[in-house]
């Protein structure tokens, strides 16, 4: 089977999720009725999530890389969350350290353990092949070398393009941070309060290994 079955284009993804909602910065801070905070590995669905934080900040204190913001009281109900935001900071999966810090740091269930590093699912990276370069005849492979789980994750096809596996990303954000183009033509959809159709990480859809 094609690996562009049930594809979505990444502006069909955002109109799904969000209901045509302005996407912008705000989908980075998670300004929308709907949740779009990326938030830390291990996080619970949002509801659950928002239930367990007790906005102790401990998680953000843990984390060695300053990846983390606490959200401010301009965001209602989830005021005091922890969240980041991948284009400036993304998580680094606590590389050089055995654990994920901030999950024992958590001293309530907000943050769930996970067995190993590829179990985390803070979201899925989505690929605009409108302004990505692979897909415009110029050579470029940064988000594939950022990526913590190459040709797992993110793979290239044989003209170079890249592909996304939804099942294996982990939505760490290496990749968006890791794209030269502005703005990045590789986005992490945060995971919400619902199962999302989570996409397939591409745009158009093309066949891969097709023109």
């Amino acid at each position: 089977m094609s690996k562009s079955h049930n594809q979505l284009n990444r502006r069909q993804f955002f109109s799904l999720a969000f209901g045509g909602a302005a996407i912008g910065g705000a989908l980075a801070v998670g300004k929308q009725a709907s949740p779009v905070f990326l938030r830390p590995p291990g996080a619970q669905l949002e509801a659950d999530f928002l239930a367990a934080c007790i906005r102790c900040g401990q998680c953000v204190e843990a984390c060695p890389y300053d990846t983390l913001k606490l959200a401010t009281a301009t965001e209602g109900v989830a005021a005091g969350t922890p969240y980041l935001i991948a284009r400036d900071i993304p998580c680094y999966l606590c590389q050089g350290h055995g654990d994920m810090l901030c999950i024992p740091a958590c001293p309530t269930s907000a943050l769930q353990p996970v067995a190993e590093k590829s179990d985390v699912r803070m979201g899925v990276a989505v690929i605009d092949e409108d302004t990505c370069l692979a897909y415009n005849g110029v050579i470029c492979r940064a988000c594939w070398h950022a990526c913590p789980f190459p040709d797992e994750a993110i793979e290239l096809d044989f003209r170079g393009r890249v592909f996304v596996h939804p099942k294996a990303c982990v939505g760490c954000g290496l990749c968006e941070r890791a794209c030269i183009t502005e703005p990045s033509s590789i986005v992490i959809i945060p995971t919400g309060d619902k199962e999302r159709g989570r996409g397939n990480g591409r745009g158009r859809g093309r066949d891969k290994g097709t023109g």
